[in-house]
């Protein structure tokens, strides 16, 4: 069953879509990246107005507002643990020479939020506001170790998988309830490997997920995902 509210999903993803444009969209530009129609867009936007969560510029833009700011108070402290987790990758790529980013969960969606990479030619980690699939990955399964088996069943029905076969995420999942991190083996022809452990909040809830990204040939699995460990507690605040 699906007991969602599609007007509701809709609103969150006008602010979603806004949250990335600067000076705003004009109302016909949002519908039609959106693909809703032109009266739901404009009710939309109204009742986020309404809200103080959006206004509307004089040249007819809209963009986020200040309404917002009570929502962005609420997540401070896990706002300032991802602050905290930043200063941590910046160390690790700056002094270990290990590439690594910070994943959160949107949705069925995983966003990388921050990424470091020592120095070098080539870049490893992607960029900021990458997504993907929530069940791709170690990064993934990160994000995901919490939740229930059935869940997890509910959320590979409903989306699938794209290059992580489903049978690697639930042994990445069973990996890291176990010894709290997984490995992804590198992908031909990528000869690149990676491991994640999740970053958590001040109860206990995955935050984030962290991801080192190595190349196998240097890959020293328990050396790694030691550091790794340690680096995902001290982004947690433990």
């Amino acid at each position: 069953m699906n007991n969602t509210i599609p007007s509701v999903l809709a609103a969150m993803q006008v602010v979603d879509t806004l949250a990335g444009q600067t000076p705003g969209l004009s109302q016909a530009a949002l519908a039609k990246a959106l693909g809703l129609s032109p009266s739901t867009t404009y009710r939309i936007l109204r009742s986020l107005a309404v809200q103080g969560w959006v206004a509307k510029s004089d040249d007819g833009l809209y963009a986020l507002s200040t309404g917002l700011l009570p929502v962005f108070h609420a997540c401070e402290k896990s706002l300032g643990r991802l602050d905290h987790a930043c200063d941590a990758l910046r160390a690790i790529a700056t002094n270990k020479g290990i590439a690594c980013k910070l994943s959160v969960r949107r949705g069925h969606e995983q966003v990388v939020v921050a990424r470091e990479e020592p120095d070098g030619p080539v870049q490893t980690t992607g960029v900021v506001g990458a997504v993907a699939p929530i069940t791709e990955g170690s990064s993934g399964a990160a994000l995901l170790c919490d939740e229930s088996d059935a869940a997890i069943e509910a959320v590979l029905r409903a989306i699938g998988t794209r290059q992580t076969p489903p049978a690697f995420l639930r042994a990445a999942i069973a990996s890291i309830r176990e010894q709290g991190w997984a490995l992804r083996p590198s992908i031909p022809p990528w000869p690149i490997s990676a491991l994640s452990a999740p970053v958590r909040d001040a109860s206990g809830a995955v935050l984030a997920a962290l991801t080192f990204i190595v190349p196998t040939a240097s890959l020293d699995e328990a050396a790694h995902a030691k550091l790794l460990l340690k680096t995902a507690a001290q982004c947690s605040g433990r």
